[in-house]
């Protein structure tokens, strides 16, 4: 009988001068749901990391469509309808999506005297993206037995805002629809290896994010009350995530390293009108989570630094 193992450690080290530069924007928005626990969001690359009550960072680290950069990664926007008006019949979809290869991502980065900077290195499965103006009834199904690597080294210097983040995910599926009613079934099963190493160093950067961030499964679901959402997600992938920073020079900065197994977050909107939505999770989690955050910071304003290994997550608003 296998047994899940979960482990952070974290050193701070709060000194003089250190040297080079940082991150800024969101890497990967995949909310991790973590609720009331982390802010149920790992920001991959400037928001939070896993805004669960143990704000990991900043802002939503996996708001699901996985924004590697500024914009979507993987836009798999199915365009489901153009108006509500025409949305009376349910729209049909059923996706499947498998992957058995590895995959691996790296990143050299090096700059200075610029005023913003992002850099991201992620390997990723399996992502799904759905935003729906029309009724929708689907069913999707992600699998990942490929093994991910997602590395990065920046050297920065001299730069107003700058975000970089390492991530490596096995699946990842983002749901959104504003009004209209969503009738789906989720799958997600990972059985890779997922690790995010990221090594930088920051000097005189105003604003500044790091994020190394392994999760084998992520869903995110916003969808009006009255929808109805039943998901299951395996992981039996041992994720790993690996931070050394140094900072120095800066106002805001915030570093991050968290695995995790299993992360779901749904919210339901307009529940005073529509009610609420349905929901049915389970998360089954085999494998172990180790998240290493080794931080050199100094002469510098407000500083975050956290480390967090997590199995299963889930987070639930209702608005």
């Amino acid at each position: 009988m296998k047994r899940s193992v979960l482990l952070a450690t974290a050193l701070v080290v709060l000194s003089g001068p250190a040297a080079f530069a940082q991150a800024t924007d969101s890497l990967v928005d995949v909310d991790l749901g973590l609720g009331d626990l982390a802010d149920a969001t790992v920001d991959l690359g400037g928001d939070n990391l896993v805004d669960a009550g143990v704000d990991l960072g900043g802002a939503d680290i996996l708001d699901a469509t996985i924004g590697l950069g500024g914009e979507s990664l993987v836009d798999a926007n199915v365009d489901l309808g153009a108006s509500n008006e025409a949305a009376a019949n349910a729209v049909d979809y059923a996706t499947g999506q498998s992957n058995s290869g590895n995959q691996d991502s790296y990143l050299n980065l090096i700059a200075t005297t610029v005023d913003d900077v992002t850099g991201t290195s992620a390997s990723i499965g399996n992502s799904y993206s759905l935003e729906a103006a029309a009724n929708v009834s689907a069913d999707l199904t992600q699998g990942n037995e490929g093994n991910a690597v997602a590395d990065a080294d920046a050297a920065i210097m001299a730069i107003d805002t700058a975000a970089i983040t390492a991530a490596a995910i096995g699946n990842t599926a983002s749901i959104s629809s504003p009004a209209s009613l969503i009738d789906m079934t989720v799958d997600q099963n990972n059985l890779g290896n997922l690790t995010a190493d990221l090594s930088a160093v920051s000097g005189d950067v105003t604003d500044v994010s790091m994020t190394a961030a392994s999760i084998g499964n992520s869903l995110s679901v916003e969808v009006p009350g009255g929808s109805s959402i039943t998901a299951a997600q395996r992981n039996s992938g041992t994720m790993i995530a690996e931070l050394n920073g140094s900072l120095a020079g800066f106002s805001d900065a915030a570093v991050t390293a968290a695995s995790i197994g299993n992360s779901y977050s749904l919210t339901s909107l307009n529940s005073a009108i529509a009610g609420n939505v349905s929901s049915s999770v389970n998360q089954w989690n085999t494998a172990g989570q180790l998240s290493v955050l080794n931080a050199t910071i100094g002469y510098g304003t407000d500083a975050a630094a956290t480390a967090a290994a997590i199995g299963n997550s889930v987070s639930i608003n209702v608005n």
